[in-house]
């Protein structure tokens, strides 16, 4: 009687997995959209028409000269990136290699966890502070555009937030 209702309980839950993955909406779509629409609009758009960093440098009118500089910025920033990412995921995996252990103590998954932050903080930093030398480039003129679209304020972190109060300091 105990094993045919254990049997019983046992399919139902599989059942009820198995139909509930079955009914889902696809990874990723969040039942907002039809399948493949989001990038398929996209796609179809001129980056002038999406918005965002594009439409932001169009309105500047950059110099070539600061187009080069920026360029430069760019790269530079990127290459500083890779390696930060790479410290962030190093960090990530040496957390999860300490966890799978049967014996690890509370101040080493601390330690891990803090340099998991550090490791994000200075990608935040990176972050700002490439914003901060694009912005140095731009005429002031170009700053009050920048200022006005609120482009530097996207992003939330406290780095972003002092840089937000620095920027309205200097209207």
């Amino acid at each position: 009687m105990k094993k045919t209702s254990v049997i019983a309980v046992a399919i139902l839950a599989l059942a009820f997995i198995f139909s509930s993955a079955a009914f889902s909406q696809p990874a990723g779509m969040n039942g907002k959209m039809g399948k493949g629409m989001g990038a398929g609009m996209r796609m179809g758009m001129k980056k002038e028409m999406r918005g965002g960093f594009p439409m932001l440098m169009a309105k500047l009118k950059l110099t070539d000269q600061q187009k080069e500089k920026i360029a430069g910025l760019r790269l530079d920033f990127q290459k500083n990136m890779i390696d930060l990412k790479a410290n962030l995921a190093k960090s990530k995996l040496a957390l999860k290699e300490l966890t799978m252990k049967s014996d690890f103590a509370r101040n080493d998954v601390l330690a891990a966890v803090g340099n998991i932050n550090n490791a994000k903080d200075a990608i935040a930093t990176a972050m700002a502070n490439h914003m901060l030398d694009v912005y140095a480039l731009l005429t002031p003129e170009q700053q009050k555009i920048v200022r006005a679209e609120r482009f530097l304020g996207g992003m939330r972190h406290p780095m972003m937030d002092k840089f937000r109060r620095e920027c309205r300091m200097m209207k």
